[in-house]
């Protein structure tokens, strides 16, 4: 059950969202059972909109993410507020496996972090990223390990050679 606090949040968020990016899809979500309370659907474009407008309400970045649907991928990213009320926001922007997503860095700077982790594990490029690069696996590999068309590589072969 949402407080008061929380509907006028919601209201307003739906509101001005609607404004800056017309082409949302704008959802309400049942907080204890999806873990956010409004969700923003895109596809292509206008997350750098919806961040910017985030960012004005006080939001922060709380992390990103992203799924492979294997003609598509769905980058997700959520943002939240303690400011007057807990409150959280998941936005998903479907993505053409060849397309690339423009850089939140400019408006959240720890989207910097965040975006290498992505591109580290699914290899999504961020057009206008400042340093991007692997952040947890070495330069070397050769693979994007959550894939799903992740399977044999040249380093995984060496590592079954050397442990079986």
């Amino acid at each position: 059950m949402l407080t008061e606090g929380q509907k006028k949040l919601l209201e307003d968020l739906k509101n001005s969202l609607g404004q800056a990016v017309p082409e949302a899809e704008l959802l309400e979500g049942l907080y204890s059972r999806t873990g956010y309370h409004l969700e923003v659907r895109l596809i292509m474009r206008g997350m750098r909109r919806v961040a910017r407008e985030m960012r004005a309400r006080r939001f922060y970045l709380e992390t990103i993410t992203a799924v492979d649907f294997l003609e598509a991928f769905e980058l997700i990213y959520f943002f939240a507020s303690y400011d007057l009320e807990p409150f959280r926001v998941m936005t998903r922007i479907r993505l053409p496996k060849e397309a690339s997503a423009f850089t939140l860095s400019a408006i959240y700077q720890e989207a910097i972090w965040l975006e290498r982790e992505v591109y580290d594990f699914f290899g999504i490029r961020f057009l206008g990223h400042p340093n991007l690069k692997r952040i947890l696996l070495p330069d070397e590999v050769d693979y994007f390990p959550l894939l799903k068309t992740f399977g044999k590589t040249r380093l995984t072969e060496e590592i079954d050679d050397i442990l079986c």
